[in-house]
């Protein structure tokens, strides 16, 4: 028995190693590209274009979701700015439901190691859930009641006010180089030499601790658990019984894995290799879908932060919105996949 256990695991050891060498170039390459933009891409500048362009808001706001690398955490994050701005709950909502689902980084990631259909589709289903939410969400507000006082008030000091304070005010911020411009003798600083210079200008030390925040500390992990997890169904899990219950046969795996999804903490990025395990098993590409929009979306960790910004019925439109339209498009795609 104890030599069987030895056995799997060093076979699961070197499964999880030989598929992290074979996909390094796309991981290196989609943990790179959301490293730059979580460095390089002004949060604060794209909501202010929102607010300008009130009629285009809900389409800004999903394009703003869908082309950032935030997690449910980020995601909430921006909402509560979003709030401050005395948004509409169509673009909030539309923002809410479609910027945990996909981000530039994750579609590379599924294009490359599983495949364009399945990447394409959940981009097209991020911003079709994203847009019918926030139209909904729209229509909901002017006509009823249900999302009167439905935020939360959260009063928090911008980087402005706290730098405006004086040196002996406590503040949690950051403020800016400016204003620390002195050494721990209150003398004026040096001047940084033109190597320093070059690194700050570029922000080359943000980006390799945003590489190293999002990649090595996140991503790989749970990309080597979930390759893991894969690998042993793939082992120990009979084909035929994935195919009877989660193939695109049985018209139940799409509402089934969608509410499997329902309060479990996914990652987009790093359950990829568990998708692929169980695509290759014989499980429904459209149950697979839905999955990978109740997961991210839908986790208790997410649903109790969103409690924390917004009110019940906020909180309730914003899940079923998430699980109907993860329903709804985990059919469409497997119906597209049968017709093509």
């Amino acid at each position: 028995m104890g030599n069987l256990i030895l056995e799997i695991l060093v076979e699961t050891i070197i499964y999880v190693g030989k598929t992290l060498i074979h996909n390094a170039p796309i991981l290196i390459f989609g943990m790179s590209v959301a490293a730059a933009i979580t460095v390089y891409m002004n949060p604060e500048k794209l909501k202010a274009a929102l607010t300008k362009k009130s009629g285009f808001s809900i389409l800004g706001s999903v394009a703003f979701g869908v082309l950032t690398p935030f997690c449910a955490c980020g995601t909430m994050a921006i909402a509560v700015s979003m709030m401050a701005s005395v948004l509409p709950w169509g673009p909030i909502m539309a923002f809410l439901t479609s910027s945990p689902l996909m981000s530039p980084d994750a579609f590379i990631l599924y294009a490359g190691i599983i495949n364009i259909k399945f990447a394409s589709a959940l981009v097209l289903a991020s911003i079709g859930i994203g847009v019918i939410s926030g139209c909904i969400a729209h229509i909901i507000d002017g006509k009823t009641t249900f999302l009167k006082n439905q935020f939360r008030f959260i009063n928090a000091d911008t980087q402005t006010a706290c730098c405006a304070k004086n040196k002996n005010a406590e503040c949690s911020c950051c403020c800016s180089d400016a204003a620390n411009k002195t050494d721990v003798n209150g003398e004026p600083a040096a001047a940084p030499g033109k190597f320093k210079r070059l690194l700050a200008r570029y922000k080359i030390k943000e980006l390799f601790k945003a590489l190293f925040d999002l990649g090595i500390k996140k991503v790989l992990p749970f990309f080597a658990l979930f390759a893991a997890i894969g690998h042993m169904i793939n082992r120990f899990v009979p084909a035929e019984l994935i195919m009877k219950y989660l193939g695109a046969g049985n018209s139940f795996a799409v509402p089934l894995l969608s509410l499997i999804g329902l309060p479990l903490y996914v990652n987009s990025s790093s359950t990829i290799p568990l998708v692929k395990s169980l695509i290759a098993a014989g499980t429904s590409q459209g149950a697979l879908l839905a999955f990978m929009i109740t997961g991210p979306g839908t986790s208790v960790g997410v649903i109790t932060g969103l409690l924390t910004i917004m009110r019940k019925n906020a909180v309730l439109l914003y899940t079923v919105l998430i699980v109907t339209f993860a329903i709804a498009f985990g059919y469409l795609f497997d119906l597209v996949l049968l017709v093509f």
